[in-house]
């Protein structure tokens, strides 16, 4: 079983000014996993901003990366999909990606990492962000991931021209329409480790759907589990179906159905109910 100094905390910052909510969520993520090691990335545009933040909290770095690393969800997805990202963090065996739109409840890490799966994550449903009720039959969000870096790093050092293969694209979808996107764009167009035909597809359904298909010993956790690790879309739906046990994280938290969020948050800090505040040993 891992031990708090075997997982980091990655926390990637944007800007050199957070909102209101970004604040509450990153005081928050400091205060939980006071523990662990906790690592702000940042471009070098605002490397005085980010040293600062990190100055208050002995557990807290600022690691300074590319200003190509930021500015777009695409320049972070790239970024996740480079070695020399994982290569950075060699000291810890796992290490968990926490966005500033992510309220965290609890540090259960050590009950995940003692799981021995490589990529940890809420569901994902089908229609992505659209509400639907039914979880992709594979898949994890990455806005609050916990991965393997040793898993990572050998994935990547291991693929050498093309990241998706076909079939993997094929089966990450159910729908025709989302299966010839993919088998285009993903398939033929973006998917060379070259230049600007590299890999556009989300860094998250790369890990944990693309990956556990085309690498037979990486494993990501099933959507059943990962309700219990975080939620995403559909919060008051997880919430029911994991018999209202609060899951470690929610990510986009003031996103997806504010109101409710807002209530289990309320709830759940003034210990409102016992039973329900550590999730089931999965």
């Amino acid at each position: 079983m891992t031990k708090a100094e075997d997982v980091c905390v990655v926390i990637p910052i944007y800007r050199a000014k957070m909102s209101e909510l970004e604040e509450l969520s990153f005081k928050r993520m400091i205060s939980v996993f006071q523990k662990r090691a906790i690592y702000l990335i940042s471009p070098p545009s605002i490397q005085d901003y980010t040293t600062d933040l990190a100055a208050g909290y002995e557990n807290v770095t600022a690691e300074i990366l590319s200003e190509d690393d930021f500015g777009s969800p695409l320049a972070f997805n790239r970024l996740s999909l480079k070695p020399s990202f994982y290569e950075r963090f060699f000291d810890y065996d796992y290490l968990l990606i926490c966005q500033l739109d992510v309220y965290v409840f609890k540090d259960d890490l050590d009950t995940w990492t003692s799981r021995d799966e490589d990529f940890f994550g809420a569901p994902i449903f089908e229609g992505y962000t659209k509400g639907r009720r039914e979880f992709k039959k594979m898949g994890n969000n990455g806005g609050i991931s916990l991965r393997s870096i040793k898993s990572c790093h050998r994935v990547l050092s291991e693929i050498s021209f093309r990241f998706n293969k076909f079939s993997s694209l094929w089966n990450v979808e159910r729908h025709w329409g989302w299966r010839l996107y993919r088998l285009i764009r993903d398939g033929l167009i973006f998917n060379y480790n070259v230049g600007h035909l590299k890999p556009v597809i989300n860094e998250d359904l790369f890990w944990s759907a693309i990956i556990p298909q085309q690498f037979s010993w990486f494993t990501a956790c099933k959507p059943e589990v990962g309700m219990y690790f975080a939620y995403d879309t559909n919060p008051r739906l997880l919430f029911e179906k994991s018999g209202c046990v609060y899951p470690m994280a929610i990510h986009a938290w003031w996103t997806y159905d504010r109101e409710f969020v807002e209530g289990i948050i309320e709830a759940y800090d003034s210990e409102a109910s016992t039973a329900r505040m550590a999730a089931p040993v999965l």
